[in-house]
């Protein structure tokens, strides 16, 4: 089982400081780094800071995620010569939402008019050494379809999925089923207060089970059944701890 862990790129301190805590834990292969245009710091530069001796503390892969809409099809992509000076092996290709996006991942919706495909081939096509991930809405609308748009991304060139992070262990279990055999980095983030819950309720669609409980130490078991599926299964995980002290959460994970 591989583990990534999603660093927000708030500021480049936040970054270092993250990937420093990231360091500590050998599990910890590597570091996925989002896109948000409402941040200063893009994905790609991101993953340069650090991995020029920007504080990693030791070496990681690191996967930009790219937007989709942001790269015009008929325009070569621009940031080749960077991903070879950085040595970017991977990335994540999501839709990316309107400028107006809150949101630390593809924010729900149905994107398949915002190029995420055509992006994909295109992108393989140019760098056919890059192993491209394509994003995975479990809310998106539902099960049947969501297999049938990761088809189309895996004959466009994908080679693996990240997804949304499931807070049911049971409904993972369902797409897991469908998806053996793939290279697959299942989601989890802690949710701590009631608000953060009704936001991915309400925002993403998202499904909690009814023995769900806002405060680390449910979070903490969770995470550790999602790793331990994973681990059992040929799976992968991928962790987003967007709004918790992340050592303490990453100790209470791998402690």
């Amino acid at each position: 089982m591989e583990v990534s862990l999603e660093l927000v790129p708030r500021s480049r301190e936040v970054l270092e400081a993250g990937a420093r805590s990231a360091a500590c834990f050998p599990e910890i292969g590597y570091i996925n780094v989002p896109d948000l245009t409402r941040f200063p710091i893009r994905s790609w530069e991101a993953c340069s800071m650090l991995g020029a001796g920007g504080g990693a503390a030791r070496s990681f892969g690191f996967i930009p995620h790219l937007r989709a809409r942001d790269f015009p099809p008929e325009t070569p992509f621009p940031h080749g010569e960077l991903f070879r000076e950085c040595g970017i092996q991977q990335v994540l290709v999501i839709a990316g939402d309107p400028p107006s996006e809150t949101g630390d991942f593809y924010q729900g919706g149905i994107d398949r008019g915002a190029g995420t495909v055509p992006f994909i081939k295109k992108l393989k096509r140019e760098f056919p050494h890059i192993e491209i991930y394509a994003a995975f809405d479990p809310y998106r609308t539902n099960i049947r379809y969501e297999l049938d748009y990761l088809r189309e991304k895996e004959d466009a060139g994908a080679s693996g999925f990240m997804s949304q992070p499931f807070f049911d262990l049971r409904l993972l279990e369902i797409y897991a089923e469908y998806l053996e055999g793939r290279r697959v980095f299942w989601g989890t983030a802690p949710v701590l207060t009631e608000s953060n819950r009704r936001y991915w309720e309400s925002r993403n669609r998202a499904v909690f089970p009814r023995q769900f409980r806002a405060d680390l130490a449910w979070n903490i078991a969770y995470g550790k059944a999602v790793m331990d599926f994973c681990g059992g299964h040929d799976f992968h995980l991928y962790l987003m701890p967007i709004k918790v002290e992340l050592k303490t959460y990453l100790e209470g994970l791998f402690g």
